[in-house]
């Protein structure tokens, strides 16, 4: 494990921590890994992250997507992107104006993911044309559509002024790489959006990809929590072993950290992005998605949970 990576988030996390309202720490923990690839202080980087989280709340008000708690983590992206609350609202706006006369389908979360997406990849609400060719290059069939994900990933190509002709190439290769090397085809999907925008050797996929399951097969928690798009995304970096035993050894010494208390679903993911953090691969937007995916995985168990008791508590009454 790199220490110096683990440091530097176990201190930005306790900034965050500090200044989190209650019942966000969660956020905080996300907000921090956001915040990575930043090289400010960690105090200044959560005090600015707070300047730009009262500024997404004063004009998203109370309901506008992202959620209240979620826009620490947005701010943190912001933040580490060198970005501010007005490249934010202007992206927003931008795509929405964009949609409008076009006529294309609504954003999910009414594009507050897709203009996260944009500016923190260095583009600009001028380039809304662009993002929504590469969408439509990009969509896959609308029923086996992740609208949100795709979003993401036009967005993304947009701000880095690649053509839909390009990004499509990108993300095709990508997805056939990951295949090639034996990795599922779910999981070569959702990997694929991640690692399209990378520099990456194609022939060290299926090695490092064997041996991450090699390496992880008595790990179960941490192999859950980051699932088989997790460990196709680590396999992209190549040295399988060397990053197994980086994440098992990340991943121990954050469930060992008293500080932290995180579940091992969150520990994974966060072992995950430390990981490829330490190799030089670092997205603030990966944070959002991550917690993202976490909240809804929660959600779902609720929701689950309740449904359960209800029938329960119908068939004891009936």
């Amino acid at each position: 494990m790199p220490g110096t990576v683990f440091d530097r988030y176990k201190a930005l996390d306790a900034a965050f921590v500090d200044r989190a309202a209650r019942g966000g720490k969660l956020y905080a923990h996300f907000a921090a890994l956001a915040s990575l690839s930043s090289t400010q202080d960690p105090v200044l980087q959560a005090e600015r992250t707070i300047q730009l989280r009262d500024q997404l709340n004063e004009g998203l008000g109370m309901w506008a997507s992202p959620t209240k708690s979620m826009r620490l983590v947005f701010a943190a992206a912001l933040a580490a992107s060198g970005r501010t609350s007005d490249h934010f609202f202007a992206a927003r706006t931008a795509l929405e104006d964009c949609r409008k006369a076009r006529g294309g389908r609504r954003l999910t979360h009414n594009g507050a993911c897709a203009a996260l997406a944009l500016v923190s990849s260095g583009g600009q609400g001028h380039q809304a044309d662009s993002f929504y060719d590469i969408l439509e290059a990009i969509a896959a069939p609308w029923w086996r559509r992740d609208a949100g994900r795709e979003e993401v990933v036009a967005a993304i190509f947009a701000g880095l002024g690649e053509t839909p002709e390009e990004a499509l190439g990108h993300l095709n290769r990508a997805r056939q790489d990951l295949r090639d090397a034996g990795i599922p085809k779910a999981a070569a999907e959702a990997a694929a959006c991640e690692i399209a925008f990378q520099q990456y050797d194609a022939r060290a996929i299926g090695p490092a990809w064997a041996a991450l399951n090699a390496g992880l097969r008595r790990h179960g928690a941490l192999r859950s929590g980051i699932g088989k798009t997790g460990m196709a995304v680590a396999a992209a970096h190549g040295r399988g072993k060397e990053i197994g035993t980086q994440l098992v050894q990340t991943y121990q010494a954050i469930k060992a950290d008293k500080s932290l208390r995180v579940s091992s679903d969150v520990a994974a993911k966060l072992a995950l992005r430390l990981t490829l953090a330490g190799q030089g691969d670092v997205q603030p937007i990966d944070a959002a998605r991550d917690l993202a995916a976490i909240l809804a995985a929660q959600a779902a168990m609720i929701v689950a949970a309740t449904s359960a008791s209800v029938a329960a508590t119908t068939a004891a009454t009936s």
